[in-house]
């Protein structure tokens, strides 16, 4: 089905010379009106249109047949899953209909009333506590970074099969909780203690294994602070997509760690090895790699595309002259000492000027000016370092794992320099319309 509908579609792009027309694109809404009439396509094809006169257009490149990039689940799951806009890029906390979105299951129809938590396993005081009891304890509100381990998959040749993120699956988010570390304290952690494990509502099959998600800490970092049960979300109670009605939030951890809908607690005197632990978000080199654990964040930056958009490549568009370039940087191995731009496809770079972080969890903004005169096609990059030396990678040679995993290679933003761009109706000559991957883009020269 997926392929007829792709073939229809390629199809529909190639009609002619430069594309579906204006004049086209009427006819086969009159032919589709008259079928609706009629009951049937066959009897639309005899429909007429008004030959309306097409604005002047630049001559596309001849049609490309459209290469099959992604699989039809890695599609699929583009469709349930989503990411923020890049346009927001500017804002020290991410609005929050702005929220990435990756959902493993199914959302779980949550109640307030009546919901509580389980704390036991190995400890001396297991207890259940109600969602009232968890929101009258001590409140702390947090700016944290809110990252998927997948984010940056598709930048990975060859590429791990799911949600075929770029750099869409980022936020911040002021989070509104009461500290975990009392909680276990409280219940009384055994000498055996080792891990904390983190039980969610939603269930469903992975890697043929019908299982809950739930994922664990190690004691040391459940006792870290900043790691929190949330009920809120910049000021507003979770959705029900993003947990609610509570879930774990882990700040420097990549996004698995902060468990949505959390059902349970338990203390563990092992590790564990459940399917989205010993299985997924692991740094594997080959499927009998058991791997390594994905755990904090790697340092990242971003940056707010500058210029106008094309609609299909996502090209971005500017006029000759000065532009502010922004974005935003993190880490979970240290603060963000060093931003640094390219706008030549990572040839050269210069520092840019950071700004002061939210809080200690959350991203530091930067910034710098572009001045341009030459049109013509430019890549631009921002690359950050962090406190503890680390560096985004320049390609992902270095970091490829087969899971796709950890994806902090610097992105490239192609930008098309046009005199009289951002005057509205003055012609912009589109990209081809063709799928783009991590392959069509080539590394920048070190």
């Amino acid at each position: 089905m997926h392929d007829e509908l792709n073939a229809t579609l390629s199809a529909g792009e190639s009609s002619t010379e430069h594309g579906p027309t204006r004049r086209n694109f009427l006819a086969l809404g009159a032919a589709a009106a008259g079928a609706l009439a009629t009951g049937s396509f066959g009897s639309a094809q005899t429909a007429t249109c008004i030959d309306i006169p097409e604005r002047p257009t630049a001559k596309r490149p001849d049609p490309q047949p459209n290469p099959r990039v992604y699989s039809d689940k890695e599609t699929l799951l583009a469709f349930r899953n989503h990411g923020h806009f890049a346009e927001f890029l500017d804002q020290p906390v991410t609005p929050l209909g702005m929220h990435y979105l990756l959902v493993h299951f199914d959302v779980p129809k949550l109640s307030a009333n009546g919901y509580e938590i389980s704390i036991g396993g190995r400890v001396r005081t297991p207890k259940r506590v109600s969602l009232s009891e968890i929101k009258a304890r001590k409140q702390i509100t947090e700016p944290v970074i809110m990252e998927c381990a997948g984010t940056g998959r598709s930048t990975f040749q060859p590429r791990g099969i799911y949600v075929p993120w770029f750099k869409e699956a980022i936020g911040n988010y002021e989070w509104t909780g009461t500290p975990l570390r009392p909680l276990l304290e409280e219940a009384g952690l055994l000498d055996d203690a080792v891990e904390v494990l983190f039980t969610g509502w939603d269930t469903g099959v992975d890697l043929g294994v019908e299982h809950a998600f739930e994922r664990s800490l190690p004691i040391k970092e459940a006792l870290r602070d900043g790691v929190m049960l949330a009920w809120a979300q910049n000021g507003q109670p979770l959705l029900p997509q993003h947990g609610f009605p509570l879930r774990l939030i882990v700040p420097t951890w990549y996004g698995m760690a902060s468990v949505k809908w959390l059902r349970a607690i338990t203390v563990l005197n092992q590790p564990f090895k459940g399917v989205e632990q010993a299985k997924v978000y692991r740094y594997q080199k080959s499927a009998t790699d058991p791997g390594v654990p994905v755990t904090v964040k790697r340092v990242h930056s971003v940056m707010k595309p500058p210029g106008l958009a094309d609609a299909i490549s996502r090209y971005r568009f500017v006029a000759p002259g000065r532009h502010l370039l922004q974005g935003m940087a993190w880490s979970g191995t240290g603060a963000v000492r060093r931003v640094e731009v390219s706008t030549d496809g990572g040839r050269t770079w210069k520092d840019a000027q950071l700004g002061r972080p939210g809080g200690p969890y959350s991203w530091t903004p930067w910034r710098t000016e572009w001045q341009v005169t030459q049109p013509g096609e430019y890549v631009l990059s921002s690359r950050a370092t962090d406190t503890a030396g680390n560096i985004q990678p320049l390609s992902s040679a270095a970091i490829w794992n087969r899971q796709g995993m950890g994806g902090n290679v610097i992105e490239r933003i192609h930008v098309i320099v046009q005199p009289g761009v951002g005057r509205s109706g003055d012609h912009v000559p589109s990209r081809p319309r063709q799928a783009v991957s991590g392959a069509d883009m080539p590394p920048p020269t070190k």
